[in-house]
């Protein structure tokens, strides 16, 4: 008589086995009693500019069009054809055409994903959705060209076209390597701006000034050999410094390309006029 009882028990034993062993069979009853709400999949990450991922972690294009300014210029000044109180005025003529156009790209996701397809390969990725640096760079070399004198305004440009680039070149490069100064600005990095600084000061001063001297009209350069007393040696080392300092001063997270013209030729104004005869 006890039998079936216990055939029973093992056949429901078996049955609860395989309704524990199966998740979809529980869940399809689970389902079935108890509806789970539907969760939305999350939403997908920002796209990132179009560019090869080489460009995009080196900033080869950037970097090439950010150092050929300062070979322009140079270029510009050699032609001695060029008004220098009126160069200021296609700077702010181009920031209040770009300006607006920032303004524009950041408050319509349509506009900015075209604008970042077209020069997206000139740009930060931290730039998609933040002001140009173009805009700081424009608005730094407005200041120089405004508020000092030719010499000045010109090695501003170099350095910030030249020391800037391989500051961030070699940082990125070998930082990892050196100990970090100011923020995350690296002792190779600096010491590459401080180099690339004092051999642009040394070049500049010594030799593109003298070979287009005649262009150069009186009371129009800050620095003359006849008329300080820092040598030339002395005159380009404090521009390495210079471009060093300035690179790696970080004030209020403002863009390097406005702090470093900003400050290389306020600097360099202070330290000549400091030892003017």
């Amino acid at each position: 008589m006890q039998q079936p009882v216990m055939v029973q028990q093992i056949a429901n034993e078996l049955q609860t086995s395989a309704y524990s062993s199966s998740p979809s069979l529980a869940n399809r009853t689970r389902h079935s009693s108890h509806p789970q709400p539907v969760r939305a999949s999350p939403a997908p990450a920002p796209a990132p500019i179009p560019s090869h991922k080489l460009i995009s972690k080196h900033e080869l294009p950037r970097k090439i069009f950010h150092s050929s300014i300062g070979f322009i210029t140079i270029y510009l000044y050699s032609l001695g054809s060029i008004e220098y109180s009126h160069v200021k005025y296609p700077l702010i003529f181009a920031f209040l055409v770009l300006f607006p156009l920032d303004l524009i790209r950041l408050n319509s996701p349509t506009i900015n994903t075209l604008y970042c397809k077209a020069v997206g390969f000139l740009m930060r990725q931290s730039e998609v959705n933040h002001y140009n640096g173009v805009l700081w760079y424009l608005l730094g070399l407005t200041f120089s060209f405004t508020f000092f004198e030719r010499d000045i305004a010109l090695i501003s440009v170099c350095l910030l076209s030249w020391a800037d680039t391989a500051a961030s070149s070699i940082g990125r490069k070998f930082g990892h390597l050196t100990p970090k100064l100011i923020g995350n600005k690296s002792l190779a990095g600096s010491s590459a701006a401080f180099l690339v600084g004092y051999i642009t000061c040394l070049t500049f001063y010594g030799v593109i000034i003298p070979k287009y001297d005649p262009i150069n009209k009186p009371g129009k350069l800050m620095w003359l050999p006849h008329e300080n007393k820092l040598s030339l040696n002395n005159l380009s080392l404090c521009g390495g410094f210079i471009a060093s300092l300035s690179e790696a001063i970080d004030l209020f997270g403002w863009d390097d390309n406005f702090t470093i013209p900003v400050f290389s030729s306020i600097f360099f104004y202070i330290i000549i006029t400091v030892f003017q005869v």
